[in-house]
């Protein structure tokens, strides 16, 4: 390996002015690519400025992002748009119940005549109060719905709060009286509650139905096994399985079906698959 070359002083500093001169000549280099406005000084102040108003930008990017946010959540418990729901939104708005926005300015029809706050209660004929939780109200097109029939609604129902949407405002107390008794409106009630009942506990149809089916096959599981027994003991003993008659305690209905009838007088499966024979 060669010994390393070391620079004397001179040769030192003549390379250190050649680099000096080659930074001083690019110098500006940059301007020729990119153009160069007149004030290019900034004071504190300014900067300042311009940073509070990048931030501020920002915040009412942030908000106006929350209040979309907010408007999505709220469209979604909003009656207009409950036209072709799937069951997860269903169940969703089954579980949460109707949500009401309140200090809402609710627009005059050409009457002068409004929805109010009041129409969520009704008044018992012992002067008592009733939260009508059912009814729910859109801003969007300022009308009123039925929660429970809008959402469980029949080709029976012809009610516009299952449908359309009402804004009768001068006969809503009558109609609304005459919503509330109806038989539809009853039934659609008891379907909600019995729903929200089978979600708070985490049973849904399809949960039990699935359950069901589990079951009726076990139960079927465990016939044949005694079915399979019964076939092996008749067939080791060379006996016949048929007799003259087919029919359950019976006489003469042969020894296949008399042994089942002897297992049903021990075993609660014979005895539950021959009640359903």
């Amino acid at each position: 390996m060669l010994p390393k070359k070391h620079l004397s002083s001179a040769q030192k500093r003549k390379k250190r002015k050649q680099e000096d001169q080659f930074v001083e000549s690019q110098r500006g280099a940059l301007h020729k690519f990119f153009p160069v406005t007149n004030n290019v000084e900034i004071s504190e102040d300014q900067g300042q400025e311009q940073v509070a108003e990048v931030d501020a930008n920002e915040d009412d990017t942030e908000i106006a992002n929350i209040d979309e946010q907010e408007d999505l959540v709220l469209a979604i418990f909003d009656p207009r748009t409950w036209g072709n729901l799937d069951n997860s939104r269903k169940d969703i708005l089954i579980e949460k119940g109707p949500v009401r926005e309140m200090d809402l300015q609710f627009p005059r029809d050409p009457s002068g005549r409004h929805f109010s706050y009041a129409y969520y209660s009704r008044k018992l004929s012992n002067g008592e109060f009733v939260d009508r939780k059912w009814l729910v109200y859109s801003k969007h097109v300022d009308k009123i719905y039925c929660f429970c029939c809008k959402l469980f609604k029949s080709n029976q129902n012809k009610s516009l709060l299952a449908y359309d949407g009402m804004r009768d405002w001068k006969h809503l107390s009558e109609k609304l009286k005459t919503h509330e008794n109806s038989v539809k409106h009853l039934s659609n009630m008891s379907t909600w509650n019995e729903v929200r009942l089978r979600l708070s506990k985490n049973e849904t149809i399809d949960d039990e139905m699935q359950r069901e089916i589990t079951k009726e096959k076990e139960r079927w599981r465990q016939v044949l096994v005694r079915i399979v027994s019964i076939v092996k003991f008749l067939a080791k003993q060379n006996l016949a399985f048929r007799g003259s008659n087919e029919k359950v305690y019976e006489c003469n209905n042969g020894n296949f079906l008399a042994t089942v009838e002897m297992i049903a007088e021990f075993d609660p499966v014979m005895q539950e698959h021959i009640r359903h024979i």
